[in-house]
Formats: C-alpha cells, sequence, structure tokens
C-alpha cells in the first residue's frame, strides 16, 4: 500500500486537489485529519449543538488513560504511535479494499499550532510516504480562511462588535461596511497558520517533498496533475489527466457558479488568484508582513517587503484599489 500525503494551509486548495485525484483510476484521496494532537468544539451557524474536531493520536492518547497499557510496552510514547499506525492503516487499508484503487492520500490542513507534531509524526511512522506540500499565496489564504470562518465561530467564543458588523454585511448584505476586513488577532492567527506548514515541511519532510503551487493549478491544472502523477509513479497519459480536469473545475465543485462568482462563507467560494488585494489596508500588511513576511518572500509571492507599503489606509473599492496597486 502507497501512502501520499497532502499537506498545506487550510484555504489552499486542497479540496480541489483531492476532487482531481479522486477521478484519478489509482487514487483514493480523503481528509482524515489523524496528526496532531489536537481536539475542539465548533459551532456551526444555524447548528443546534457544537460538533468536535479530533485527532486520532489525540483520541488514542484518551484511550490510554485508562488502558493498562505498561505490559505492551514500557513506553507510552511508543504505545500509543504504535497505535496510531496500526488504526490509520486499518481505516487506509479499507478505503483501498473498497474502491479498488492502489495508493491511499490523505490531506491534512494541520489546525493552528500543530503543523510541527504533524509533519514530525509523518516522518516517524510513515518514513516511506511521498509528501506533496500545496501552497497558496498566504494572504489570499488569510482572506479566505476568514470568509470561511464567516459561518462559524469557536465554541464559547463570542463574536466581537466587528465581526458581527463583517458577518451582517457579507453573509446578509445588512448594515454598512467595516473600516477593515480583519481583526488583528485573526489576521495574525492566519499568517501563523500559512506559514507554519511550510516551516515544518521544511524541517521534517522537505527533502521528500514535491512543492505545488495553487496558483499554478489556476494556470493549468493539466500541467501540475501531470508533474504529481510522474512523481507518484502512476499513469499520467492525457486522457486520465483530461479526466480529473473535467471532474474537478470551480463550476461543478460550486454547484454552477463561474469562478469569480463570490459566495462569502461556502466552502468553495471563489476561486481565484490575488483576491486578498481587495480586502488588505496598510494596518493588515503590517500585521501579515511581521508574523510571515519573510516566508512570503522567501517563497517568491514578493520579491521584498515593499508590498506592504502600496497599500491604502482603509478598505476602498476594487476600482480603487486597482489604481492604487498598480502605481
Amino acid at each position: 500500500m502507497q501512502h501520499v500525503f497532502i499537506i498545506a494551509a487550510p484555504r489552499s486548495g486542497t479540496t480541489w486537489l483531492v476532487r482531481a485525484l479522486n477521478a484519478h483510476p489509482d487514487l483514493y484521496a480523503t481528509e482524515l485529519r489523524a496528526f496532531g494532537d489536537y481536539v475542539d468544539l465548533i459551532h456551526d451557524l444555524g447548528a443546534a449543538q457544537p460538533r468536535v474536531r479530533i485527532t486520532l493520536d489525540k483520541y488514542v492518547d484518551a484511550l490510554l488513560g485508562s488502558h493498562t497499557w505498561e505490559p505492551l510496552d514500557p513506553s507510552r510514547t511508543v504505545t500509543r504511535d504504535r497505535l496510531v499506525e496500526a488504526f490509520y492503516t486499518t481505516v487506509a487499508k479499507d478505503a483501498l479494499a473498497r474502491t479498488g484503487k492502489p495508493v491511499f492520500v490523505d490531506k491534512i490542513t494541520p489546525y493552528l499550532g500543530t503543523s510541527d507534531r504533524v509533519a514530525a509524526t509523518i516522518a516517524r511512522l510513515f518514513p516511506d510516504a511521498k509528501v506533496i506540500m500545496l501552497m497558496r499565496d498566504g494572504r489570499d489564504v488569510a482572506v479566505s480562511g476568514v470568509m470561511h470562518w464567516l459561518t462559524r465561530r469557536m465554541n464559547g467564543v463570542t463574536l466581537s462588535d466587528h465581526q458581527r458588523q463583517r458577518q451582517a454585511f457579507f453573509l446578509e448584505r445588512a448594515g454598512t461596511a467595516p473600516d477593515r476586513f480583519f481583526a488583528d488577532t485573526e489576521l495574525e492567527d492566519w499568517a501563523r497558520h500559512w506559514r507554519e506548514p511550510i516551516d515544518a515541511v521544511t524541517t521534517h519532510l522537505g527533502e521528500k517533498a514535491l512543492v505545488v503551487r495553487y496558483e499554478d493549478m489556476w494556470r493549468d491544472l493539466a500541467i501540475e496533475l501531470r508533474r504529481m502523477c510522474e512523481r507518484l509513479g502512476i499513469d499520467a497519459s492525457p486522457g486520465v489527466i483530461d479526466r480529473c480536469v473535467a471532474e474537478s473545475t470551480f463550476e461543478v465543485m460550486s454547484g454552477g457558479r463561474s469562478r469569480g462568482d463570490d459566495s462569502p462563507g461556502a466552502h468553495v467560494r471563489k476561486g481565484v488568484v490575488g483576491d486578498w488585494q481587495s480586502y488588505f489596508t496598510a494596518a493588515d500588511a503590517a500585521i501579515f508582513d511581521r508574523v510571515a513576511g519573510r516566508t512570503l518572500i522567501d517563497q517568491g509571492y514578493e520579491p521584498d517587503a515593499a508590498w506592504t507599503m502600496r497599500l491604502p489606509r482603509d478598505l476602498v473599492s476594487d476600482r480603487d484599489r486597482e489604481a492604487i496597486v498598480s502605481r
């Protein structure tokens, strides 16, 4: 059985990539969120009860709290690792047996603060796995991330006045637009959310990771899919690639909307490149640059920090922003 891990920050195009790969006759792609030692509760808009998000390693660790594990191994860590690998492999084998496909692909968008544990766990438990690092401009990730969370919140967390105003404006088209799209702390979190998987993959999996960029997929998905298939050693013939592309167009995944047709809060929202320019102010640029500016430059999204000087103080219309950015 061949394991493949796609690692990326949330809102980097992983759902799109999984949809495309699932159309390949050799690939079964899914999302297990198995690693990271994480648990929380989130409340979706309109849901009666919150739902739990828990990684497999966190769940196994909870099981071991009452389990008599000492006769199995003197180390609790070793026992947990062995059980996590066994449980994970069982799920993967079951999926491949039921689909008749030989390659198991798992996308992981690590929870905030868990990327290093995720990458280290993969390196330790699955040293022969192949890794795809999916990357997107972190500023677009931040915009998409906040838009996605307009319809949910952490359980027990009360929305601020700014967040309520933003939610009403973008979801209900009510009230006035906020002076800024982001709150300081959430932009700091999303900048970290983007930077952490890049740092973790570089540290633990760098030599085996194939870097794929959302922007390159957006320009020509077929080329990027062919490159991935060749790296995985599977069929990369034109007919197979064309089917993967056809099954994963924005129109198919969004239920009929055209690329660029915004739907705030939707999982498949807009599907564009450079959308951040309509939402970032100078204050936002300063925050992002402080938290992840070096990574933005290192990954080739900007040549230097001069981009932070080209943004307005307040949110402006798309037409005005185009004039500002082009200066």
